[in-house]
């Protein structure tokens, strides 16, 4: 009885062990599958492949095209009239503004914005922009990328990333994350989507995105904000980013999201130092 006491202690003792290295294996798997979709284990290594710094007198038409008038809350001003972009000292300046210049035009406020549609994308890669505001009531001043192809540009199942909003007079931007995933099927926390960040928008800020397989990393004056990882499930579109994008730098006014408007507040603009784009070494 003593022996098949001590055997059977002895049985006892090694399940344990191999439930507990079991269990440890496990818990491993886990950590790694979770950590592989929200980090970067090694530094990103990046190629500039292009970059605008605005000293000449007249906008690079190979890159840039004005961004047409359409019936959205972003886009019921836009114009190309050459009284609301200014370019002078080494940047860009796009307005709001109150419209005196165009007499044909029936809109009461012109904006100006610009894009670089079918003329240079990114895939996986980085956007860097320098920029800075003069606020008004009702302005929206935004840098943003959407997709170019036809799925990826038009809802529901775009790919937009807001690398910087503002509205207003206010002392913070938004940074936020829009696809079927967030606008349709509203998932807003799972993961987080969406950030608000404290600035002083009327010195020049760095905003930035890094466009990756596995996450977006959002930051602003090199200090990272927030990621958005791609994440493992079975609603339709949660990450559809790595399709190409391309550039929108523009003046908005008015809309829902903005509240009230003040036309006796305007001129608004943003100042646009200089962009860089770089490609994702990922080989």
């Amino acid at each position: 009885m003593i022996i098949f006491s001590l055997e059977s202690t002895l049985l006892l003792m090694k399940l344990k062990i191999w439930i507990t290295i079991l269990f440890a294996i496990v818990c491993i798997s886990v950590f790694y599958t979770i950590h592989a979709h929200t980090d970067v284990s090694q530094p990103i290594l990046y190629d500039l492949i292009w970059e605008e710094n605005f000293n000449s007198r007249t906008l690079n038409k190979d890159i840039w095209g004005f961004m047409q008038r359409r019936e959205s809350d972003c886009g019921r001003y836009f114009s190309s009239n050459s009284n609301i972009y200014r370019l002078r000292n080494g940047y860009l300046r796009l307005y709001a503004h109150y419209n005196k210049y165009a007499p044909n035009d029936t809109a009461k406020i012109l904006t100006a914005g610009l894009e670089t549609f079918r003329r240079l994308t990114i895939s996986y890669g980085k956007v860097e922009v320098r920029a800075r505001i003069k606020g008004a009531q009702g302005a929206w001043p935004a840098i943003w990328l959407r997709g170019v192809d036809e799925r990826h540009s038009t809802y529901p199942d775009y790919a937009e990333i807001d690398i910087m909003e503002h509205l207003n007079y206010d002392d913070k931007v938004y940074q936020t994350v829009h696809s079927n995933y967030t606008d349709v099927l509203l998932h807003h926390n799972h993961p987080k989507y969406s950030i608000e960040v404290d600035v002083n928008p009327s010195k020049f800020n760095v905003y930035s995105v890094e466009i990756l397989p596995n996450m977006l990393i959002f930051s602003v004056n090199g200090n990272e904000t927030f990621r958005y990882p791609k994440i493992k499930t079975e609603e339709y579109g949660q990450y559809p980013f790595g399709c190409p994008m391309h550039l929108m730098i523009d003046m908005q006014y008015g809309g829902k999201w903005v509240g009230h408007t003040d036309i006796s507040t305007l001129p608004a603009y943003m100042d646009i130092d200089w962009v860089k784009i770089y490609k994702a070494k990922l080989d």
